[in-house]
């Protein structure tokens, strides 16, 4: 087996996921090794540490951080932008709680149909076989204040070629 990004591969195939299931649209959802000027709300999928889940057998637990920034309210009588946000989180989280195996086969789909986009023709193979929850990173401000980012914490156990 030759060497393959699966990290790469499963945070293209999570952004992939949430822009189809109506979480974000291209401009405002990536992998976190593809820039993008857009603004808030914003999902960047970050996919961590990667463990093999079987040993020699190519088929990771990786730690995935799916980090949504928002802009802050400005004041209390402002809660647009803290509701948008607030939104674009639940979004994010209840579509990525819809069921273990149902959500990792749904990642799986759509990573797989990213296939044809230029650069991603190493997606035609790539399996997310399984999906846990892994809870909420710490929220924080940014330096300015100006945004507001909330952390999706899951685990996925995936291989970077097609199992047969």
């Amino acid at each position: 087996m030759s060497y393959s990004n699966v990290r790469s591969k499963l945070s293209r195939a999570i952004a992939a996921y949430l822009i189809s299931a109506g979480c974000g649209t291209a401009v405002d959802t990536s992998a976190s090794n593809v820039t993008s000027d857009s603004t808030y709300p914003r999902t960047t999928v970050k996919s961590g540490i990667a463990t093999p889940e079987v040993p020699m057998s190519g088929i990771y637990r990786i730690r995935v951080m799916i980090s949504v920034k928002g802009s802050a309210a400005n004041s209390f009588d402002n809660a647009d932008m803290r509701v948008a946000f607030d939104n674009r989180v639940a979004a994010v989280y209840d579509a990525m709680m819809q069921s273990s195996d149902g959500t990792a086969n749904e990642i799986t789909t759509a990573g797989r149909a990213i296939r044809t986009t230029t650069g991603n023709s190493d997606m035609a193979d790539f399996t997310c076989m399984s999906l846990y929850d892994g809870g909420f990173g710490e929220g924080e401000a940014s330096e300015e204040g100006t945004a507001w980012e909330e952390i999706l914490i899951f685990d996925a156990v995936c291989c970077a070629s097609a199992l047969t």
